[in-house]
């Protein structure tokens, strides 16, 4: 008798370990990639405030996974209604989707055509995508690029299957945004459209 209880303590203990290993792991990794994010906020910050003639040192920051090539190349989406602000690298991969939104299509320009975003849901509300489905039709985001601002208004929403590529391409006569994300099961996505409704020099 004092065998068998002495395993299902044994198992019941294992279970809790095991529970606490599912629980921690999405903690661990998103500790991590906390900063990542951190040092390309501070290298984005270097390579704004520099003003010398030899290369920014950006070698100088602790786990800082970009080139200035890419850090170069970073815009930035703010949807206000969710209080989302988040930087765009310019190539999806998923080292890259770890830390930030990423652009879809390669070779994109703000305000031609149909301009493509992707990004995570995230582990916890607030971080990425995870609200972007929240964002009701009519309300406004604003993509900043360089020095100037492309406003579009949100004209649909839809969940689809991953295999609809089709909603990336351009269509006719129209100067779009799409910003992709999974559902919460992962096996759909939730698919964001606008339309150009402004662009202006950025404030």
């Amino acid at each position: 008798m004092r065998t068998l209880k002495n395993k299902k303590a044994v198992v019941g203990i294992l279970f809790l370990l095991a529970g606490l290993v599912l629980v921690s792991f999405p903690l661990y990794v998103e500790w991590n990639q906390s900063k990542e994010v951190k040092a390309m906020e501070q290298a984005l910050s270097l390579i704004a405030e520099w003003d010398g003639v030899e290369p920014v040192p950006l070698q100088q920051i602790e786990h800082l996974t970009l080139t200035q090539e890419q850090l170069d190349n970073v815009m930035e989406l703010e949807i206000p209604f969710i209080h989302m602000k988040q930087h765009i690298l310019n190539e999806t991969t998923d080292e890259n989707l770890n830390i930030a939104l990423t652009q879809i299509k390669p070779d994109q320009q703000p305000g031609v055509g149909n301009f493509t975003i992707a990004g995570h849901r995230g582990y916890r509300d607030g971080r990425h995508f995870s609200n972007l489905s929240k964002v009701p039709i009519g309300e406004k985001i604003q993509l900043h690029a360089g020095d100037k601002t492309y406003v579009y208004e949100i004209t649909s929403k839809e969940v689809i299957q991953p295999t609809f590529v089709e909603v990336l391409d351009d269509s006719e006569g129209k100067n779009e945004i799409t910003l992709i994300t999974c559902t919460v099961s992962g096996k759909e996505r939730v698919a964001v459209k606008g339309e150009l409704v402004e662009s202006m020099e950025r404030k």
